[in-house]
């Protein structure tokens, strides 16, 4: 999934919403720049801001968890084509994430499609490239 910029389609299913996670004209929100491969995988860059501390210095483990859940659930969303939600989300905190880091990646891949389901799996990156979150998830399509 070594994609940049120019090689990724975005295609904004919420372009006109509020979504915390991807949506530009939230203020409040992450604002993830989320890339869809059209093969199954995609990525997000996330710049962590100040109003996002954890731990002194660190990124809050819970918008390591969006940053996931958002960048997942546009993977299962391209391939179903329509809005998915997510039905289980696991985490294993790896590392603790600098909040004055960044922009870091966010990647995430199907591993399994059934029906309305899709399994997707994901990774946020530290900026050397190492693992600090894993996460593996079932998001459903909505009827």
């Amino acid at each position: 999934m070594e994609a940049t910029p120019a090689d990724a389609e975005r295609t904004d299913p919420y372009a006109d919403s509020l979504c915390f996670g991807c949506s530009t004209r939230n203020t409040v929100g992450l604002r993830l720049d989320v890339h869809h491969e059209g093969d199954g995988t995609g990525w997000a860059t996330f710049t962590p801001q100040p109003e996002h501390e954890g731990p002194p210095g660190f990124l809050h483990g819970g918008l390591a968890a969006t940053a996931l859940d958002e960048t997942m659930a546009w993977v299962a969303h391209q391939a179903e084509g329509e809005a998915c939600v997510t039905a289980t989300l696991s985490l294993r905190y790896r590392k603790p994430v600098p909040l004055a880091g960044g922009p870091y990646r966010v990647e995430a891949e199907t591993a399994k499609a059934t029906g309305r389901r899709r399994r997707i799996v994901g990774r946020f990156l530290l900026e050397d490239g190492s693992t600090a979150v894993e996460a593996e998830g079932v998001f459903i399509r909505i009827r």
